[in-house]
């Protein structure tokens, strides 16, 4: 259904204007690799899911930022003093650095429902679950200003 079609008092849900997760991340990713990710793609939150695809959190840019330079005071957890040193450590892991706070929302919920827990939340995004927990997407609120602009709500 377009947004143009939506019936008036059905909202549309979630999933008919979110973006699809296209890439995921396991608990073991390497922040190095991470860093590459990020840089290539993009400064977006990277979905932290089981191999099954069952959301568990993210990393967020500023998890990456506080897990190179502790020092600057962003959710510091690391103690290295050199982006080089905290390159070069093996053991550092997505588990490590992620937000496990994470809002979600299901993909059958309405757009209406995302808004008011963004609002709610001051987060200005949502990782779209299905009914077995696993990442479908992310929906911004620029896709919702988007959608209310389309629909004739703004």
């Amino acid at each position: 259904m377009s947004p143009s079609d939506e019936p008036e008092g059905n909202p549309a849900p979630v999933s008919s204007i979110m973006t699809r997760v296209i890439r995921t991340i396991t608990p073991e990713t390497p922040v190095r690799d991470l860093i590459i990710l990020g840089s290539e793609e993009g400064c977006g939150d990277l979905p932290v899911t089981t191999p099954e695809g069952i959301f568990l959190g993210v990393v967020t840019p500023l998890d990456l930022i506080g897990s190179i330079l502790p020092s600057i005071g962003v959710r510091s957890g690391g103690s290295h003093r050199c982006i080089t040193c905290h390159l070069k450590k093996e053991g550092a892991t997505a588990r490590e650095i992620m937000s496990r706070g994470h809002i979600t929302i299901h993909q059958d919920d309405s757009v209406i429902n995302a808004m008011k827990q963004m609002e709610r939340n001051r987060h200005g995004d949502l990782i779209v679950t299905d009914d077995a927990g696993r990442v479908t997407g992310r929906i911004e609120i620029c896709h919702i200003i988007r959608h209310l602009r389309l629909v004739g709500e703004l």
